[in-house]
């Protein structure tokens, strides 16, 4: 997908460098689930309010430099585990071990992907190591002061699975 009909699947009244934040995320998770794991996703329509969505396994990545945020990968525990068995060939009684590895190996290649689009124009962000959490009943949230963007995706039977961007400050206007 060009970026410039990934920038009109998301245009919105968010801050600019947020929909190009997102229309990176969305051109990169699709290229990454497509080339990783060997799975399509499509695309919904992101939010632009908040709040994280609910998740089994949540994968974080910060980054910071001249943008500070994060990138989070939500998916339900079944979507981890097909995930885990695609990406790392594990079958079916292995995959529950390999869950932290495999969601926090998409978050990283997602961000680390949105950091070179970043660098290419212009921007200087590093990213942190993955943080993954697992279980059932918890949930994240951004504190104030930041922008957001839930961006939906649907791969096979799985529609819960969401790339979350949270950028420092109001997204630069």
């Amino acid at each position: 997908m060009s970026t410039a009909a990934a920038t009109k699947a998301v245009a919105t009244d968010a801050p600019p460098m947020v929909e190009i934040m997102v229309s990176s995320l969305v051109e990169v998770t699709r290229d990454i689930f497509s080339t990783m794991v060997d799975r399509a996703v499509e695309f919904g329509e992101p939010s632009f309010k908040g709040p994280q969505p609910t998740a089994n396994v949540v994968a974080t990545v910060g980054f910071a430099g001249t943008l500070s945020g994060y990138i989070s990968l939500c998916v339900s525990k079944d979507a981890a585990l097909e995930i885990a068995q695609a990406l790392l060939g594990s079958d079916a009684d292995e995959a529950p071990a390999h869950v932290r590895d495999a969601a926090g190996e998409m978050a990283n290649m997602i961000a680390g992907s949105v950091r070179t689009v970043m660098a290419d124009r212009g921007e200087n962000v590093g990213i942190s190591t993955p943080i993954v959490t697992v279980g059932t009943d918890f949930s994240t949230a951004a504190l104030r002061d930041v922008s957001q963007a839930v961006c939906p995706f649907k791969m096979g039977t799985y529609d819960n699975l969401f790339v979350y961007l949270v950028l420092q400050g109001k997204g630069r206007k």
